[in-house]
């Protein structure tokens, strides 16, 4: 069983009618890496989340999404779901 943690940092914009919607998300290589990146999105973003997820490479299974840092106007959920 191989295990990887994956450092992953989701923005969102704000989307027509005012909505909020989500980004593309980026990959980052550490959980550092993750929250400088999610850090300077946020100046340009209306909400970013990084979190870190551990998978196991030969089944796919993951374990709960763990939360580095949260910017911005999160929408409801977003954050219960990770």
């Amino acid at each position: 069983m191989s295990k990887k943690t994956f450092y992953v940092v989701q923005p969102f914009e704000v989307g027509r009618r005012g909505a909020i919607r989500v980004g593309t998300p980026i990959e980052a290589r550490s959980a550092i890496d993750a929250e400088r990146i999610a850090r300077r999105m946020s100046l340009s973003k209306v909400a970013v989340i990084a979190f870190s997820n551990e998978v196991d490479l030969d089944s796919g299974d993951s374990d709960l999404p763990i939360i580095i840092v949260s910017f911005g106007q999160v929408p409801e959920g977003v954050l219960e779901s990770v």
